[in-house]
């Protein structure tokens, strides 16, 4: 049985749903008949490196290391993440049972791991120019039949005016689209794992053109869907596929400036006064980038730089150091908060439990002056990224807004409530769940699921067995009662499986 994984990057009912209904995605909706749909819900954070990391381990944060873009060095500097720290991934796994794999453009994989089989780097790594395959001599061959191949959106030729956005997302899936047909056709596999990562830069710059379904911005859901066809046709009838996502998408009107807010209460200490006016002035230029549009783009520029001589940028820098984190008690110190709906409180100070409970129960009555909604919609602490050797030492207060809110760490804001002119493409938890397959229900919409139920649900399917350490769950009721594949049944026995795998080695 083959089994694949069609993974896209910020993928949201919300978007697919209407384009769906106007007929524009015969694919997705034959799978939305055919096959089981469910809410994919990512929490902890809703970003991009964490949560690919969580899905295709099975694993929360404290297991397999990934909070964030970026982790500090020794010196307290941020270093951009190309790896996961800890855990073993699905396609790790498989090719310890002996499975034949590829693996295509998922984010955090440079450099490139052994697998049984072939593996192309994500973003987050170094380019197509520089060495981006397992094994090495793939590149060259790769690149021989598709020469045009990119890892990533030409985000350069986006900020010279060369290509628009969506031209940019289109040139990359065309490419990818074509590498992803050599190596199905070309090389041998029981298990694919093939991800799309501009739909969520698309979605961060073109929100309302995605909403209206914009022509140019629509033709890549539409190469998508054509993408989606042509990996589906290779599986067979008694094949398996999984459309996901690493998180959901929403349009913002209103950022809240956390730190700022943090500061005036007097939770964040900065060490100088001017210092905090610098960050006004510093402010007030963001302030005018964005509203030319300007600023995403340059925010977008900046990671991506590591494209340059096919290398990976090692260095970037965070909102704040870790010393300045350290230094000021209670923050955010990472851009991530504004683009990915979600703030990262780290607390350094020796904070009393109750002092904590003040802060929690303080920022859960903020309310926003003009709509009158609650700004948090939910709050969790530092045993929501799990438990194990990546676990953080400080305490941490996660914050998710209410819809419609994200969150700046800007200090110097003239005030804390900052309303967009038009809405601004941010994440939100819930992302996408689709299967099909032999014993998969049919037509069936199925209660949320966690992103880190994705592996032990493969796992299970494919009649393999499933590490005890994962975090996951199988989502049983994505099966039909009593088939072959859910007939291994949710109580397997961890221990028989351990066993099993011990002969197969021995063998």
């Amino acid at each position: 049985m083959r089994v694949l994984v069609f993974g896209v990057d910020g993928l949201a009912f919300r978007v697919l749903q209407p384009m769906m209904q106007a007929g524009y995605l015969p694919h997705f909706q034959a799978l939305q008949r055919e096959g089981f749909s469910a809410i994919l819900e990512s929490k902890y954070p809703p970003l991009t490196p964490p949560a690919w990391m969580s899905l295709v381990t099975g694993l929360k944060p404290a297991k397999h290391g990934v909070y964030d873009f970026w982790l500090y060095d020794e010196q307290g500097e941020g270093r951009l993440v190309t790896r996961r720290r800890g855990g073993s991934a699905i396609w790790n796994m498989l090719s310890e049972y002996g499975k034949a794999v590829i693996v295509v453009n998922v984010p955090l994989t440079y450099p490139p791991e052994a697998v049984r089989g072939v593996l192309l780097s994500g973003i987050q790594g170094a380019s197509e120019r520089g060495n981006f395959t397992y094994p090495a001599a793939l590149r060259a061959e790769l690149l021989t039949h598709v020469p045009d191949y990119r890892v990533d959106v030409d985000v350069t030729a986006v900020v010279q005016g060369r290509l628009t956005p969506a031209q940019a997302a289109v040139q990359v899936l065309e490419q990818r689209i074509k590498a992803i047909q050599y190596l199905l056709t070309e090389k041998p596999w029981d298990f694919t794992f093939i991800t799309f990562c501009a739909a969520d830069y698309l979605q961060h710059l073109c929100w309302e053109a995605v909403q209206a379904q914009r022509p140019d911005v629509l033709r890549y859901y539409q190469l998508l869907d054509e993408a989606l066809g042509m990996a589906w046709s290779y599986l067979g009838d008694n094949g398996m596929l999984f459309v996901v996502s690493d998180h959901g998408f929403q349009g913002a009107h209103t950022r809240f400036a956390i730190n700022e807010y943090l500061w005036r209460r007097g939770w964040f200490r900065h060490s100088q006064r001017a210092s905090y006016y610098r960050n006004v002035l510093t402010a007030m230029g963001k302030h005018a980038l964005n509203s030319l549009g300007l600023l995403d783009y340059g925010r977008a520029l900046k990671l991506r730089l590591s494209h340059r001589q096919g290398q990976a940028l090692t260095r970037v820098k965070p909102y704040l150091t870790r010393q300045e984190q350290v230094a000021a008690g209670v923050s955010v110190a990472s851009w991530s908060c504004s683009s990915a709906a979600f703030a990262d409180l780290c607390i350094t100070d020796t904070s009393s439990t109750q002092r904590i409970a003040d802060l929690r129960g303080e920022l859960t009555a903020l309310v926003d002056p003009v709509r009158g909604e609650p700004l948090i919609a939910a709050i969790y602490g530092t045993e929501i990224f799990g438990y194990g050797p990546f676990a953080p030492q400080e305490e941490h207060l996660l914050l998710l807004p209410t819809e419609g809110y994200t969150f700046t760490p800007s200090l110097g804001q003239p005030q804390c409530w900052l309303r967009e002119h038009h809405l601004y493409g941010t994440h939100h938890k819930d992302g996408v769940l689709y299967a099909w397959g032999a014993g998969i229900r049919a037509g069936i919409q199925g209660q949320a699921a966690e992103i880190y139920d994705l592996v032990p649900t493969i796992l299970h399917a494919m009649q393999l067995p499933i590490p005890s350490e994962l975090d996951g769950r199988i989502i049983d009721e994505m099966f039909v009662p009593n088939s072959t594949s859910a007939g291994m049944a949710a109580e397997r026995n961890i221990v028989a499986d351990k066993l099993k795998l011990l002969r197969r080695r021995e063998v």
